[in-house]
């Protein structure tokens, strides 16, 4: 079965609905056909997940907004700002190693960290080795406030997370990364595929 020539039945007549609506089930498509997805020849399972992301991003969405709430922050600008002071404990940051960590535009990013700046957050600064980049670094006020947020914030991951066994966890943060990966291949393939129809029309 690959999801491509799938009868997807006969809609009954209104009598027949009307009179026994629950007689008639639709037989609906395929949403994929990877045969690594497919569980006993249906999506259901992958239905099933797609639908648990939505639910668990959104969560994880209000859970982030109301972390960045607490220090006066919007969602976007939280997670800059932690996502800066977070990659320059290893090294230097600059707008384009943070777009590449959040997998978003620079030009996002340049205009959220001159929100960050004009608020005392973010301080940037030529790079020494190469004067053509600016590096990002968390202000003194930046650390304290993300000082005052981490009492509040640990035992809601926590709680967020807390299903998780360490070995789950793991492999999660893995899963996760090629995930994204495998899902920006398939909007470019959405998009070349729209493009590819828009042509023909």
């Amino acid at each position: 079965m690959n999801g491509q020539n799938i009868d997807i039945g006969t809609v009954p007549d209104s009598t027949e609905t009307s009179e026994n609506p629950t007689t008639w089930r639709p037989v609906v498509p395929l949403t994929i056909a990877s045969e690594e997805l497919l569980v006993d020849g249906g999506d259901q399972l992958f239905r099933k997940m797609v639908h648990a992301f939505f639910a668990f991003n959104a969560r994880h969405e209000t859970i982030r907004d109301g972390h960045a709430r607490r220090i006066g922050l919007a969602g976007t600008e939280y997670t800059i700002l932690i996502s800066i002071a977070h990659l320059g404990q290893e090294a230097s940051v600059n707008v384009k190693t943070v777009a590449e960590h959040l997998h978003v535009s620079a030009g996002f990013i340049t205009n959220t960290t001159r929100k960050l700046q004009s608020r005392g957050l973010v301080r940037k600064t030529q790079n020494t080795t190469d004067k053509r980049k600016t590096n990002l670094t968390v202000t003194p006020k930046a650390i304290a406030l993300l000082d005052e947020l981490a009492p509040y914030q640990r035992p809601v991951n926590d709680a967020e997370f807390g299903s998780l066994s360490r070995a789950e966890f793991l492999q999660l943060s893995e899963t996760i990364q090629r995930l994204v990966t495998s899902s920006e291949q398939a909007a470019r393939l959405q998009q070349d595929l729209e493009n590819t129809q828009d042509e023909n029309e």
